[in-house]
């Protein structure tokens, strides 16, 4: 389980994107514009992993605070209809956004945020033809909004 429970939200909904940094939020709205109807429901910073102290059940809510502060947030969990992505937004994507959801895609199959098969996604403006060719090496799926973006396969 995540650290907290998924909140998720109708593919529709627009414009509430927890710790998306404004840029960020500028991709993700064209990405949506353009594919939030190929998805049944998005959840957004979702926290994967982390570190739980141990206590008693009297200080749950602060061990749980402490195991968010440590834990990998997802930018978005955006569900389909046979799988999940993990998806992390990033301007110019660089090698370091293609780790991020690899990390995460990792972390989730430990903390599961759905049964269903988990695909890691990269969705930028803008990224390299090598980062692109690394990525999918990896099977990380990238989505650039600066060319005719695609959902890949």
């Amino acid at each position: 389980m995540p650290v907290y429970p998924v909140e998720w939200l109708d593919a529709t909904a627009r414009g509430n994107y927890p710790h998306m940094a404004r840029h960020d939020a500028m991709i993700w709205e064209r990405f949506l514009a353009e594919f939030a109807l190929s998805f049944r429901r998005f959840a957004y910073d979702v926290a994967l992993g982390g570190l739980l102290k141990p206590g008693t059940d009297d200080d749950l809510a602060q061990r749980l605070g402490f195991q968010y502060s440590t834990a990998c947030k997802v930018d978005v969990v955006a569900e389909r209809d046979e799988d999940v992505w993990l998806i992390e937004v990033k301007p110019d994507a660089h090698a370091g956004a293609v780790g991020q959801a690899l990390v995460y895609a990792t972390l989730a199959e430990k903390d599961r945020p759905s049964d269903k098969p988990i695909v890691p996604v990269v969705v930028t403006n803008r990224c390299s033809e090598d980062i692109k060719y690394a990525a999918g090496e990896l099977g990380v799926l990238v989505v650039c909004m600066d060319e005719t973006p695609s959902l890949g396969g």
